[in-house]
This record gives C-alpha cells, structure tokens and sequence, in this order.
C-alpha cells in the first residue's frame, strides 16, 4: 500500500472539471456519465487527478435562454469559479486541465488567463451541434418562433465550438468520425480514445428466438433506432422473435409493447435482474442509424458481459479491436432479417459467444490508450 501511495505522490497532477451530476457515483446518468468514468479511468492511469465539479448556472437570464433556444454554450457561471479554480490549480501545481464535455469549453480560457503553460484538454463525448441538428432536422422538435430561435442558436454553437479550440491544446474524440469535425472546427490537435470494454464472462443461457434491448427510449436515436427494426420485423412473414426492452422512457417503452405482439417492455432493472434477463437473450442489438452524438456505449456494455450483439455499422464507431466478428448491418431491414435467421441456429450463438471473447481479448487496456495518447501530451 505505501508504494501504491508513493507512486501517486510522485504522479503529476491534473484537473478534472466536469458537472457534478457526473460525479455523482449514486447518479443513473446513462451513458455521458458512463463515458466520463471511461475518461476518469484512463487519465488516472498517467495522473494524480484532482476532480473540480461543477453545477449548471440557475439564475434567471439561464432559464430564458434555453426556455427559447438561446442556450449556446452558457451553461456556467465561468467567473463564479475563477477564484477557487486559480487556487486549486496553483496550489497543487497543476500541469494539465480536461475539461468533460463541450459545454465546458468556456473554462479553457479561464485557464489560460491563470498560467499559459497549462495544458488544456477537452474531452468530447461527440459533435454537440451535430446533435442539435438532428432536432432541427430529423426529429423536429423545434417548430415556429422556436425553430428560428435554434436556427440561430445552432449558428452561434458552431462559432463557440471553434473559439474554444483556440484555447485547447488537444481535443479527445469518442470516434474516428468526429476526428474530421474536429479538424474542421480548428483543433490544434486530436486523438481518439477507443471505447473501452470489459473482460468478463456472465452466465449466457440463450432462449430461442429471444432478443434484447438495453436503451434509454426517451433518448431520440436510441428510440428512433429499434423503432425502425419493430417496423421491419412486423412486415416480416409470421416468425418466434421475442424482443426485450430495457431502460427509462416507459411511455414510448409502453407504446411499442402495444403496438408490436412481439415486443415486451421491461423497464429499469437493477444490475443482478439486468444480468439474469440479458443471459436469456441470443443477441444483444444495437441499432443505430444515423450518426448521433457519441458512441453507443450500449454496445461496449454488452461485449464488456461477454454477450454476442447483432449492431449497425455506424454503430461500431469508437471501438477497436484486433480479433473477432459481430453480425452488422447497414439499414433496419438488413438488421431484422440478421434477427429472424440468427437468433434461431444455436451453433450461430455459439460462434459469436466465441467471437465476443476475442473481441474482449484483443480490445486496448486503460493503460495502452495511455501510452498512445502520451505522444501527444
């Protein structure tokens, strides 16, 4: 234990700032604060980090910016926090900032302005204003005087992302995609960090014909995405499919179960349920069709429990690995099809189980993303 404790003295130190509600161990913030522990657990293998949390700004002005979406990147009070930032970073003699999530860009500037030599970097969860886009455009949610209001905010986003960058050092992708937008946007420089996946074996004790989703459906390509593969199954001739659904969003969970005689919503369940209800499935799936913000951290889960996956192409952005197949897809129709014939041959469930475990083998460590992005810090 001393030389553990001897070891972490003689790490440099970092500065984590991050929204509080990340931090929040007890906190279910599905999988942006799934993706900040994969930050956290990586930086802690190079760095005594020190964690600066921060809390969304409440007054007034706020609430009436994003009431009519005006919001752009003024998430935080910046000045509120220029006092006990300057302190913590001098005292502890601070060599580098990430900064988790786009929305606290702002602070890189802050940070310059206490000491040049400190170096700032962001760690995105993926293209923010990309995200805002597809309210705009695929799932409308803004109509009228609120779709000219987030016209312009999504204009205003765009020049933040770039002012930003002026003040960040290197920028963290999720996905080799959003490389490119980054480079676009004005990054110095960029790195992708692959998702990372656990090495574990749970119980896998398939049924027939059964598979599942693990998904927030309030969340619009999570919804929009098994939405499509109901559509596509249900004008499949008759077949055994049994489909899952786990995760928040009970009303559109509710709709789809009376919509489609083969679905079964499930809710939350809690991590041992969760486990126990995953093992009975053939096939995970992940379907995502369109690019989103991010990475499908639903997919790592699964793979990280050892547990075979039917996914979407562009669902596999952020991953790598050396060895090892998964069925994929490009279009719902295709997904549905893998579904029918899949989840149907036991010697199919038996080779992906086995392909899964090259996967988990053959995936980068903590300590390698480490070593990797060394060169660049």
């Amino acid at each position: 234990m001393n030389q553990i404790n001897n070891n972490l003295n003689q790490l440099v130190n970092a500065l984590f700032i991050c929204n509080e509600k990340f931090l929040n161990k007890s906190d279910n913030a599905g999988g942006v604060k799934f993706c900040t522990d994969e930050y956290l657990s990586m930086i802690n293998t190079n760095f005594n980090v020190i964690k600066f949390p921060v809390s969304y700004d409440k007054k007034i002005i706020q609430r009436i910016r994003k009431k009519i979406n005006l919001n752009a990147y003024n998430d935080y009070d910046i000045n509120g926090y220029k006092s006990s930032l300057k302190t913590v970073l001098l005292e502890n003699k601070v060599t580098h900032v990430f900064l988790n999530l786009t929305n606290t860009g702002p602070f890189a500037k802050l940070v310059k302005s206490i000491s040049s030599t400190i170096k700032v970097i962001l760690c995105s969860h993926g293209n923010e204003s990309g995200d805002y886009l597809h309210e705009l455009n695929i799932h409308e949610k803004h109509r009228g005087f609120q779709e000219k209001t987030a016209t312009y905010n999504l204009g205003k986003m765009l020049v933040k992302e770039a002012t930003f960058r002026k003040n960040i050092d290197l920028v963290l992708t999720v996905s080799d995609v959003e490389e490119g937008i980054e480079k676009w946007l004005g990054a110095k420089n960029v790195f992708m960090v692959p998702r990372y996946i656990e090495k574990q074996n749970k119980l896998y004790v398939p049924i027939k014909g059964r598979v599942g989703f693990i998904s927030d459906l309030s969340h619009e390509p999570n919804f929009f995405g098994i939405k499509e593969v109901c559509n596509a199954l249900n004008k499949m001739p008759s077949h055994n499919i049994e489909m899952r659904l786990v995760g928040g969003g009970k009303e559109r969970g509710d709709e789809l179960q009376n919509k489609y005689s083969f679905v079964r919503y499930l809710g939350y369940l809690s991590e041992d349920k969760l486990e126990k209800e995953i093992s009975a499935w053939t096939f995970a799936l992940n379907p995502v069709f369109y690019y989103s913000r991010g990475v499908s951290t639903k997919l790592g889960k699964s793979l990280g429990m050892g547990y075979p996956v039917i996914t979407s192409e562009i669902g596999m952005r952020g991953y790598k690995w050396q060895e090892g197949e998964l069925p994929k897809c490009k279009t719902a129709i295709e997904m549905a099809a893998l579904i029918v014939t899949l989840s149907n041959d036991k010697n199919t469930w038996d080779f992906y189980k086995t392909e899964v475990q090259k996967i988990q083998a053959s995936s980068p460590s903590y300590e390698e993303m480490m070593l990797e992005l060394n060169r660049y810090l």
